[in-house]
């Protein structure tokens, strides 16, 4: 998938990747760029599902003001590890955890979601509300297995009832505006882990180089999530006018580039 030369290449990049995060997160304003981004993208996820994503944004801020009491890190460090996780990274924690094995699992859901979501005989609705009764039965068990309530986990999982249901059912559900953007969000995360393994998009001869393109490339693509969200908007009220649409047009044309 990332197109890397074997599995040298990979992991001699992966450790160059790994260094570059830790340039990227050390600066206060990119940690709150990037909660932001992620907290207005998810929202927008939400609200496309017709659901309110009060609650959501809430529980999502306190999983944010978790991380960033540095008291805590030694107990997430070892949560992390018990899961596969080795090291504390926006790739290995954000991308490789949360968003890569979050698509893994839609591409491959149980039995029970994939005989609902075919069954011709039930309605959207009824699909709907068993594909998020799925979820939070999956949800629920993985956390009868914590073993710190109150950690990174318990956080994570408050956050993921709200969002994992409406992902779930926006990619597994009909053609729709949030099923569009759903892959619309899955496609813009597999080119930015491309470009940061592609030696043409980024410059691997230092790690400061490597985390200035490697932060380029996070904005171009929030850019490009933003602008997508911003059309939906504006063909809703059917107001842009042709100047405006050729640009938003055009940068949403660049991300399949």
């Amino acid at each position: 998938m990332l197109e890397c030369l074997g599995d040298t290449d990979f992991l001699a990049k992966l450790h160059c990747v790994r260094q570059a995060c830790q340039v990227i997160l050390s600066e206060a304003g990119t940690r709150t760029f990037l909660a932001e981004t992620g907290k207005k993208i998810l929202s927008a996820i939400i609200v496309k599902a017709r659901k309110s994503p009060k609650r959501f944004e809430e529980v999502f801020e306190e999983m944010m003001d978790f991380l960033e009491q540095t008291d805590h890190w030694e107990n997430t460090k070892l949560e992390l590890a018990t899961r596969g996780v080795k090291h504390l990274n926006f790739y290995d924690i954000v991308l490789d955890f949360i968003l890569m094995d979050s698509f893994e699992d839609l591409e491959n859901p149980p039995i029970s979601i994939q005989n609902v979501v075919n069954n011709r005989w039930l309605n959207s609705s009824f699909k709907e509300t068993a594909v998020a009764s799925s979820c939070w039965s999956v949800l629920k068990q993985k956390k009868q297995h914590m073993k710190v309530p109150d950690g990174f986990i318990a956080h994570f999982y408050a956050v993921c009832e709200h969002v994992s249901p409406v992902l779930a059912w926006g990619f597994l559900g009909p053609k729709s505006s949030l099923h569009d953007f759903c892959s619309f969000f899955k496609d813009q995360v597999l080119f930015f882990l491309k470009d940061i393994f592609d030696l043409e998009k980024v410059r691997y001869t230092s790690t400061e180089s490597l985390a200035e393109d490697m932060l380029q490339l996070l904005h171009r693509r929030s850019e490009l999530l933003m602008a997508y969200l911003g059309a939906e908007a504006l063909r809703h009220v059917n107001s842009c006018v042709s100047g405006q649409s050729h640009v938003v047009t055009s940068g949403l044309l660049e991300a399949h580039v």
